[in-house]
């Protein structure tokens, strides 16, 4: 559900709330290689389910200068909904119920962009933005080593001839280095992932009939 409020001639204020869902996944069991000297267990199906997270996004564009218009974003994502996990698994003489229950919190994050008409043929946009962690150190997991991120976004649009418009951009996301430090069974295991880097590139092409 969404609303749009046009506060001035140069404010757009937009509200966005999507609804939490529950996703539910079945399908077989196919265990191969078993080493270890017990018999393989006898399981076929398996069932888990969780729930993403309701959202709340707020968005202001301010447009000033004729050519320039700035754009401002924040929200809230519900993740400690995704906390709890259930992972049954069940066959002819055994079934196996595993709730694993993750500690994540609920996450903020924050954006900003900024917009340049170089003519009333082409534009290029700047853009950062901030998530935070869903969840802290002490109760990371290897599973889900998730972590907070920044994200640098550049791109640039111009309109060609017969109707055709193009566009190019590209996304450099930073993702933190998701330390852990967890004991289970008596065992710890501490330490952290390296920084990761994912860039993520693409244009588009748009005819208008």
């Amino acid at each position: 559900m969404g609303l749009t409020f046009q506060l001035t001639d140069q404010a757009l204020l937009g509200v966005v709330y999507r609804a939490k869902s529950d996703i539910n996944l079945d399908g077989d069991v196919n265990i191969r290689n078993w080493s270890l000297p017990t018999a393989t267990p006898d399981l076929t199906k398996t069932d888990i389910s969780w729930d993403n997270p309701q959202w709340l996004d707020v968005g202001l564009r301010y447009t000033f200068r004729e050519k320039n218009t700035l754009f401002l974003n924040g929200g809230w994502q519900d993740w400690s909904e995704f906390s709890d996990n259930g992972i049954p698994v069940s066959g002819a003489s055994a079934n196996i119920d595993t709730e694993i229950d993750r500690e994540w919190d609920d996450t903020w994050y924050a954006r900003i962009g900024f917009a340049h008409d170089l003519s009333d043929q082409s534009v290029y946009t700047l853009g950062v933005s901030y998530d935070s962690s869903p969840v802290n150190d002490k109760h990371r997991t290897f599973d889900l080593p998730v972590e907070e991120y920044y994200k640098l976004s550049a791109a640039y649009a111009w309109k060609g001839k017969n109707r055709l418009a193009y566009a190019l951009g590209a996304t450099l996301m930073m993702i933190g280095d998701a330390k852990i430090d967890q004991t289970s069974q008596g065992i710890r295991a501490a330490g952290k992932f390296d920084q990761n880097y994912s860039l993520f590139a693409g244009g588009t092409m748009r005819y208008a009939f």
